[in-house]
């Protein structure tokens, strides 16, 4: 049995926007190993305990809602309860934890129980020093791996350690519609991404007002939801970028690639990312990616980490006079992810 220890997963089939790197990935290794069982553990999400079957795989939530303290523990202890029933079973030989955080914390304590294999994979910000998990896991008992070479560096700088393998997770090319067309592209600049300050989207808005002096007509659209919104809707009005910037809020996936396949740049302003997988749908939508030297960036004419908003800018500029080229980019595949993390799994008789 393969187990999974998740934050969050879909609540049903329908559910596109929870973590689709994740889904995807969970969902391709059950395909390819149809003789071995694949269950998930969620943590937080959905916010229910109800067992469920999503795609032919059996999910068991917790239903945390994000609880605190005596509701914390009361999850950890959802969780640990289904892994010892399912081990009555049927024996738990490989438990994959997903963020360095709660699911790590806990998969770290069963599997020294249950004498599993346990790997641990960063996810998120949970590479960063702030996250308080790090010092209560011993590396040591566990495989860790990271999405991309920048999220290895920052596990090493906030811990010392270094990860065991960099596997970023691939993009299911079947899922997406390889004949792009360039009279489809009536958006300039396209944003995805959660409305947090993280993702840095004041700079987003500060780009394209300075971009739009040369270029008065420019059309860009972010798509994601979040805290800063309030915000950044004042501070698309105080510069008077109404027509020159839409908020479009969370969309399904199918919807946001459907505008991915209509953008041609890809401006991401964001601070940190562990892997980054909107780089690799953009990329396979036709886009040109602008972006800060962060998560999974392999520098080319399509993909420009940036070092600088100065940088951002000069790079989108001589970009927006171009004739632009759209054949759709795969930087990596999922079946290469499931590969290489079934050479790890090791689940051999």
């Amino acid at each position: 049995m393969i187990l999974f220890l998740v934050p969050g997963f879909p609540k049903d089939e329908y559910d596109t926007t929870c973590i689709p790197a994740l889904q995807q990935y969970v969902y391709h290794v059950a395909k390819s190993n149809p003789d071995i069982r694949v269950m998930v553990i969620s943590f937080q999400y959905p916010y229910m305990k109800q067992k469920y079957n999503w795609n032919g795989i059996e999910v068991y939530p917790c239903g945390g809602e994000g609880r605190r303290r005596f509701g914390r523990l009361m999850t950890w202890l959802t969780a640990i309860k289904y892994i010892l029933r399912m081990n009555i079973k049927i024996r738990v030989r490989l438990i994959h934890s997903f963020w360095l955080e709660e699911c790590t914390f806990i998969g770290q304590l069963v599997s020294k129980i249950l004498l599993a294999k346990h790997i641990a994979s960063i996810m998120g910000q949970d590479a960063l020093r702030r996250n308080l998990y790090l010092k209560y896991l011993n590396y040591s008992s566990m495989i860790t791996t990271a999405g991309s070479l920048n999220a290895a560096d920052t596990f090493y700088s906030s811990t010392r350690n270094r990860v065991d393998a960099v596997i970023p997770i691939g993009l299911d090319a079947d899922n997406f519609n390889s004949k792009i067309s360039a009279q489809s592209k009536r958006i300039d600049v396209l944003g995805v991404g959660s409305l947090i300050a993280l993702k840095n989207y004041k700079l987003f808005i500060e780009i394209i007002d300075e971009l739009g002096k040369d270029f008065p007509k420019l059309k860009a659209t972010i798509i994601g939801e979040g805290v800063e919104r309030d915000n950044l809707e004042r501070m698309i009005n105080k510069h008077g970028l109404q027509n020159n910037i839409e908020l479009l809020g969370e969309l399904p996936r199918p919807e946001t690639i459907r505008h991915m396949y209509q953008s041609k740049i890809l401006l991401h302003t964001s601070t940190y990312e562990s892997q980054g997988y909107v780089f690799l749908e953009a990329l396979y939508c036709g886009l040109t990616v602008v972006c800060f030297d962060v998560g999974f960036v392999e520098q080319s004419e399509r993909m420009l980490g940036c070092a600088s908003k100065e940088e951002m800018t000069e790079n989108l500029r001589r970009l927006l006079k171009q004739d632009l080229t759209y054949e759709p980019i795969l930087l990596k595949s999922i079946n290469e992810t499931v590969d290489e993390f079934k050479q790890m799994y090791d689940l051999s008789p």
